[in-house]
């Protein structure tokens, strides 16, 4: 009988392990925030893959899609055969916005769609940085645009707030 229940006590152990680990593993945790002057910018705590797919589902909850996936990493060392840290870039429409814009500015396609990066930094972090519409339509000159563009920047900032 004390057998059966130390085997059972251990199993339980086990399990709860497993599941700690499981969730710490998917689990994005924001280290620091970044704004430069054309982007905004995370560094999370997670690894690169797991990043981009945390990334993926920020955005989709912020209603934008993935029209768009870059492995530079990759790109880069068959078109130079120099090596570079892991680096995707992520195109990310939001459909209403995007309509929304051409509406207002025919020849806005020229700046669409929101890249976001993900990258792996030189002390093994991760960083995740998305352009800031707000600041980057400004150079159009049409304040039409601004109050979209503010909305849109909220929804990226909020998606990376999520991870």
């Amino acid at each position: 009988m004390k057998t059966t229940r130390f085997i059972t006590l251990c199993m339980a152990m086990i399990i709860a392990i497993a599941q700690t680990y499981a969730q710490d593993k998917s689990a994005s945790k924001v280290s620091q925030q970044i704004e430069g002057k054309y982007y905004t910018a995370v560094i999370v705590d997670t690894d690169f893959v797991t990043t981009i797919e945390n990334v993926k589902s920020a955005l989709k909850d912020q209603g934008f899609g993935i029209v768009s996936e870059i492995n530079m990493q990759e790109k880069l060392k068959k078109g130079t055969g120099n090596d570079v840290p892991k680096y995707t870039i992520l195109g990310a429409c939001n459909p209403n916005g995007a309509y929304q814009a051409l509406q207002i500015e025919e020849q806005i396609g020229v700046m669409l769609p929101c890249n976001l990066i993900v990258r792996e930094t030189s002390n093994g972090k991760v960083e995740v940085a998305a352009i800031n519409p707000e600041r980057t339509m400004q150079s159009i000159g049409n304040p039409d645009m601004i109050p979209l563009a503010r909305e849109i920047s909220d929804k990226l900032k909020l998606a990376l707030e999520a991870l």
